[in-house]
């Protein structure tokens, strides 16, 4: 589960991309859910699919699993990659905080909760607001 957590503080287990690469490596408890972005599958951080990415880069060169470690956090790069402009962003910096004060194990358990279906309990992307499990709706979060 703690491929999960993306460096940067993003929980990836509500990404569309890490949705579709599950859903390609047979994970049967995944719903059929409509995309509407271009993604391609994502097997997050630790699958070595970005390893340009300037928080995974960061976070080797500090000896830290994600930012909420690191002695510079919060840095001005996570800081605007928290206000650009992608609405899921916004949570870094609190889910940084949350994963300092709780740890992983804890946040990752809270934000898979968060992140499902209050109805049936399926797997739900940031930008869904209905179940396409269970016909369950809810207000989304993000626009």
């Amino acid at each position: 589960m703690k491929r999960y957590l993306a460096q940067c503080g993003l929980y990836c287990g509500a990404c569309s991309s890490m949705l579709l690469h599950d859903k390609a490596m047979g994970d049967n408890e995944l719903m059929d859910f409509q995309v509407e972005y271009q993604d391609s599958p994502c097997g997050g951080c630790a699958s070595g699919v970005n390893p340009d990415c300037e928080f995974i880069i960061c976070n080797q060169a500090h000896g830290t699993q994600c930012c909420a470690f690191c002695a510079e956090f919060p840095c001005p790069m996570i800081i605007k990659f928290s206000q650009d402009e992608w609405e899921h962003h916004i949570d870094v910096i609190d889910n940084l905080h949350r994963i300092k004060e709780i740890g992983i194990d804890a946040w990752l358990a809270e934000q898979k909760q968060q992140w499902s279906c209050p109805q049936c309990g399926s797997r739900t992307h940031w930008y869904q607001s209905k179940c396409c499990d269970c016909g369950a709706t809810w207000a989304c979060r993000y626009k």
